[in-house]
């Protein structure tokens, strides 16, 4: 989901039972190249990496979702956030 699936709507989904979660859909060109970009998504999966709370409802598991049919960039910008997530999908451009 494109610019729908920020961290107070996991959270959301959380809460009413969801036991894995996605990211929005995430543009590799924009994390290596918009640093503000790069950042509020790194942000938002170190909040979720880090998050404890006593009814469960933050945190892992959650996949980050990439966008994008360059094989080349979509793996450099699956290193920047590979460490904040449980796994990777990718979502190939029409």
């Amino acid at each position: 989901m494109i610019n729908q699936s920020d961290l107070p709507f996991r959270t959301l989904t959380r809460k009413h039972g969801a036991t894995l979660t996605y990211t929005q859909m995430l543009e590799p060109h924009k994390l290596l190249n918009d640093r503000d970009y790069l950042d509020f998504h790194l942000r938002d999966l170190q909040f979720c990496r880090d998050a404890h709370d006593d009814l469960g409802i933050l945190g892992r598991p959650v996949v980050v979702q990439l966008c994008g049919n360059d094989p080349e960039v979509v793996v450099k910008a699956a290193r920047k956030v590979q460490g904040l997530c449980d796994a990777i999908g990718v979502c190939t451009d029409p």
